[in-house]
């Protein structure tokens, strides 16, 4: 097994004057494939300056920064889809898989683009790699690993039917907490018959939420050991320039936004500042000045104690705590919490509908999408029944043999709204068939 170390986040982050929280608050399942590098993480790495500012050197990444701003670069951790709910192909367009089918809340559609001068980390086909996905905040759940067939056309946009799951890994062990460098780690055995140039394509499917997070990856099977090229300008890891600490004064954070937001909490997140002396950040009221909660260099943090029902509005703004300095705040953004649910009324239950969809076959096995819609009336859990192969692995729902069952977070559902759940099967998958019925 070849164990390359992922490129130092923690240089990277000394680099801005960020500290990492050693406890963050609660949050959100925020990461990126740092080995091997994702487009967005190496780009990031390419155009990070000892100030902090973003200055692409790849051709690749300067084009992607000029067209989708700064939010991508800042936020390279944040390739996500609220709605994602492991769904695949039929969900995310052909040509969109590399952004999730740009349904998250930053720009990262330019990540897309087919060029052949991405950066690029050069593997050996057969061979053993630990791969590491970035978490920013952890949460339970799988990475779907996929690599594009022999005889692809690189010139081409990437499709579902260029790309072959060859590992699948659930709850991987952590080189530590959240809100920095530390990162995932699991083995995958790389095909033996791939040469030249390939994508790489990692699908991190939450199994406590809907959220999903995608990656890709670009690497050459050459016989190399984990070199990455492309980036610094030249083809080598760009060296930091000395720290912005500790006089500097902080710059403004990128976008703002609120997302999973319930009847008394919120999760917000935002970009990291682009410059200056950050040794953290504190989510605002922008009409009283309030701090409503701090962090100590994590973008993103969960708002708690809030009134169901009720329309908020936060901006963020960055801290010096060397100088006492703060930067001004971002624009801000408005959520809404939900009604408190009534635990004593517990919603009607009706019908229910299943239909199971292949995703990817190989040699006596396949992997699945099962989506499950409530009917006319509301549901409190569902259960469907999959005849004509064998349930060898699932996700989102409890199995037994061949039944599946509602996980504890998407059981409940209003009437016509539908949650979606996956599995890993052997034996004939054309013959699949469920039957969905309330539990």
């Amino acid at each position: 097994m070849r164990r390359i170390a992922a490129l130092a986040v923690a240089a990277l982050v000394g680099a801005t004057g960020l500290v990492v929280a050693t406890e963050p608050a609660p949050a959100e399942a925020h990461g990126a494939e740092v080995f091997p590098g994702s487009r967005q993480y190496l780009c990031y790495v390419d155009g990070l300056t000892g100030s902090g500012a973003v200055n692409p050197q790849n051709p690749a990444c300067a084009d992607a920064y000029a067209a989708d701003g700064t939010a991508s670069f800042y936020n390279w951790f944040g390739n996500l889809d609220s709605n994602g709910a492991g769904r695949t192909e039929g969900y995310i367009p052909d040509g969109q898989i590399c952004d999730g089918g740009g349904n998250g809340p930053y720009d990262f559609s330019s990540f897309n683009a087919v060029r052949d001068d991405w950066p690029t980390t050069h593997l050996t086909a057969g061979a053993t790699y630990e791969f590491q996905h970035n978490n920013w905040a952890e949460h339970p759940g799988r990475f779907d690993v996929y690599v594009t067939e022999q005889g692809w056309d690189p010139g081409s946009p990437l499709a579902w039917s260029d790309l072959e799951l060859i590992d699948t890994v659930t709850d991987p062990p952590a080189t530590g907490g959240p809100g920095g460098e530390n990162y995932y780690y699991w083995d995958v055995a790389l095909p033996s018959d791939r040469s030249g140039d390939h994508i790489i394509f990692t699908h991190w499917v939450r199994s406590d939420s809907n959220e999903n997070f995608y990656s890709c990856s670009d690497v050459a099977f050459d016989g190399g050991n984990g070199e990455v090229t492309g980036i610094g300008g030249d083809g080598t890891d760009p060296e930091p320039e000395p720290e912005a600490c500790p006089d500097e004064a902080p710059a403004v954070p990128g976008d703002v936004m609120a997302s999973d937001i319930r009847a008394t909490s919120a999760h917000v997140m935002w970009g990291m500042a682009p410059g200056g002396c950050v040794t953290g950040y504190d989510v605002v009221d922008p009409a009283s000045g309030d701090v409503l909660a701090a962090t100590d260099g994590s973008p993103m943090v969960d708002l708690t104690g809030l009134d169901p029902e009720t329309t908020y509005e936060v901006a963020v703004q960055a801290r010096n705590d060397n100088t006492g300095e703060v930067s001004a705040t971002t624009a801000s953004t408005s959520f809404t919490t939900a009604a408190e649910e009534d635990d004593e009324e517990p919603l009607p239950t009706g019908d229910c509908t299943a239909e199971v969809s292949v995703v990817n076959t190989w040699s006596g096995g396949f992997q699945a999408d099962l989506v499950v819609t409530a009917g006319s009336e509301a549901l409190t859990g569902w259960e469907v029944t999959v005849d004509g192969a064998t349930v060898d692995q699932a996700w989102s729902a409890e199995v037994s043999g061949n039944v599946f069952t509602n996980a504890s977070w998407n059981g409940s559902l209003a009437a016509g709204a539908s949650t979606s759940a996956g599995f890993i099967g052997s034996g004939d998958a054309s013959s699949l068939n469920a039957v969905c019925s309330a539990a």
